[in-house]
């Protein structure tokens, strides 16, 4: 698993769908990572988007997921993109601690 390849973004969907209920958390905490979400929308004539970012603080690395929602102006999704982004540590680390968390779901 590399940081941003398919893999990665399936285990991080699991993973931050704890802050995704009925009512979205903006903070939550998973395995001595405290996560932050905010989120950024936009709704004009002609186009719409939302942009939510994600921050995952561990004491050794910081972790920015980035997910953005383009929308026509009938409200129609024209592109959806993903992203994300070693703020700080190493991406071993990220990997490490990611590989354990998917064993944990199983």
């Amino acid at each position: 698993m590399r940081i941003g390849d398919a893999s990665f973004f399936r285990i991080v969907d699991r993973l931050l769908s704890a802050g995704t209920t009925r009512t979205p958390r903006t903070r939550w905490s998973i395995d001595g990572v405290e996560w932050d979400r905010e989120r950024h929308s936009y709704s004009g004539a002609t186009h719409g988007f939302t942009i939510e970012v994600t921050t995952g603080v561990h004491a050794r690395w910081t972790l920015r997921v980035v997910k953005e929602y383009w929308r026509d102006g009938r409200g129609e999704s024209t592109r959806d993109l993903q992203w994300a982004h070693v703020e700080a540590g190493g991406r071993a680390e990220i990997v490490e601690w990611l590989k354990r968390q998917e064993r944990a779901l199983e």
